[in-house]
């Protein structure tokens, strides 16, 4: 997964799962979506905020992916705990955010604790991997295993803000996602998602035992009343 640079740096699986598959943890820049005008716009409109609902009220979730070269294990629960497990050449990183706390292990290292800085504002688009505040564009109903499913396409974008686009199912009753091909800039081949597990407790995320949490995050410093240094 060359074009995508979330693989190979020590921090590989936290920086994704904060981008992109804790989009509740994540921030992003105060870009509005575009203006519902016209009726594909308003229907693209509500469509975005169904889906976004969905993922926001679901109280836990679990998320697969699999790439060319990568593969993640992501279990959401609660507004801001998410745990992520990413394998690579048969080797496995894992990752825990709880609140402002993110703990980290490599293969035969110990968890170690750092802070994170809290949200200042969280994302419209909660789709992993999906461009933060875009509208969803509806497209033709499909089947999937047998079930008549919705369908929809969304502007995608990986690390280092590498674009692409992405096609989703959801659930027509319950506008939850289902399963989405995403294809990116410079990829050979499409990165597959798979919700699953809403709702179930089994996808509850702890610290790790016996780890000491880190110290709290530095406030942001304030910007400087204009005219002053």
């Amino acid at each position: 997964m060359r074009a995508l640079r979330f693989a190979g740096g020590r921090f590989a699986a936290i920086a994704l799962g904060l981008a992109c598959a804790a989009p509740a943890l994540a921030q992003s820049p105060a870009t509005p979506a575009p203006a519902a005008s016209g009726v594909g716009n308003a229907a693209a409109a509500e469509l975005t905020a169904r889906v976004d609902a969905a993922i926001a009220n679901a109280t836990s979730y679990h998320v697969t992916v699999r790439g060319p070269e990568l593969n993640m294990d992501i279990r959401e629960f609660g507004p801001d705990r998410v745990r992520i497990v990413t394998t690579r050449a048969g080797t496995s990183f894992e990752s825990i955010v709880v609140g402002t706390a993110m703990y980290y292990r490599a293969p035969g290292t110990d968890w170690k604790a750092y802070p994170v800085p809290p949200v200042s504002r969280v994302r419209r688009n909660r789709l992993f991997m999906g461009t933060p505040d875009t509208l969803l564009e509806p497209l033709p109903d499909r089947s999937e295993g047998g079930v008549t499913v919705g369908a929809f396409r969304s502007q995608a974008v990986a690390n280092n803000q590498v674009p692409g686009t992405m096609e989703c199912t959801y659930d027509k009753t319950t506008f939850r996602p289902g399963t989405c091909s995403v294809t990116l800039q410079g990829l050979s081949a499409p990165v597959q998602v798979a919700y699953a597990g809403w709702d179930d407790p089994a996808n509850v995320v702890e610290p790790p035992p016996g780890v000491a949490a880190p110290p709290a995050p530095s406030p942001s410093p304030s910007p400087s009343p204009r005219g002053t240094r």
